[in-house]
């Protein structure tokens, strides 16, 4: 298991090599603090906290900020996976022993890496302004959220990874996922406010529900349902996801070596 280092170690080398990607990883965190500073000057304006259930705006949104960086950089794998098909490497790749997880896993950390670093000042914000008044077991059930939020994420990324190899456009699909999911998800405004159809497809995210248990345990905003609820269904997501995604992996790769990638 622990050979997904190598290629945390190889997209650590690339990464210094090729120094000028980091600087948009940089400037995203703090690019993401735009929607706070708009909530902390027009909120008390335009009635905001009615909406939310909170008037704590700053640990609302850099909560939900910090969380959505985590969850989005799993699927940067898919990338990695690209770019090995664009520069005929495919091939040698499916040789090695490493499977679909270690792969996603290897390509992850250095990203996960970067986004702890880059978005360490939204994260102590978060915890430290968050965490008043929380208790013990807020902070645990919190912590179980983010583990089933990350665990849905790699099940997608399953899927995803998948899709790759068979329709060679899955880069393109994570792009379509990591704009709208943010914007449908909760992310920068209640899904109450969404039309129903759109609402009702945010539902099928488990990261809709995890973002509002969180906010609802560390900033006392108003869930969608309630916290148990939430979680019930949370969970539920996260082994559906999973659950699809280790199924529509294997299916898919076998489709690949029958078929082919179609239009590569």
């Amino acid at each position: 298991m622990v050979r997904f280092l190598a290629l945390a170690k190889a997209s650590l080398l690339t990464a210094r090599r090729y120094r000028i990607d980091w600087y948009g990883n940089v400037l995203v965190p703090v690019l993401t603090v735009v929607p706070v500073i708009i909530a902390l000057w027009y909120g008390k304006k335009i009635g905001l906290g009615d909406i939310l259930g909170t008037e704590n705006y700053f640990e609302y949104y850099i909560l939900g900020i910090a969380y959505w960086n985590y969850v989005e950089v799993v699927w940067s794998s898919i990338f990695v996976l690209r770019y090995y098909m664009r520069t005929d490497q495919l091939e040698d790749m499916l040789l090695t022993p490493l499977t679909p997880l270690e792969y996603i896993l290897g390509w992850s950390l250095l990203g996960i890496a970067v986004t702890t670093v880059t978005s360490l000042p939204l994260v102590a914000l978060a915890v430290i302004m968050g965490l008043i008044g929380a208790t013990v077991s807020e902070v645990a059930v919190s912590v179980v959220v983010f583990l089933l939020s990350i665990t849905a994420s790699f099940g997608l990324a399953y899927l995803i990874f998948g899709l790759t190899l068979v329709i060679r456009e899955g880069d393109e699909v994570v792009s379509l996922i990591g704009n709208m999911a943010p914007l449908i998800g909760g992310l920068y405004f209640p899904i109450t406010l969404l039309p129903g159809p759109l609402r009702h497809l945010s539902y099928a995210f488990p990261f809709t529900w995890g973002v509002d248990v969180l906010r609802a345990l560390l900033t006392g905003s108003r869930p969608i349902f309630g916290v148990r609820e939430e979680l019930l269904i949370l969970f539920a997501l996260t082994l559906l996801y999973l659950t699809l995604g280790v199924l529509s992996y294997k299916f898919l790769e076998r489709t690949m070596r029958r078929k082919g990638i179609q239009g590569f």
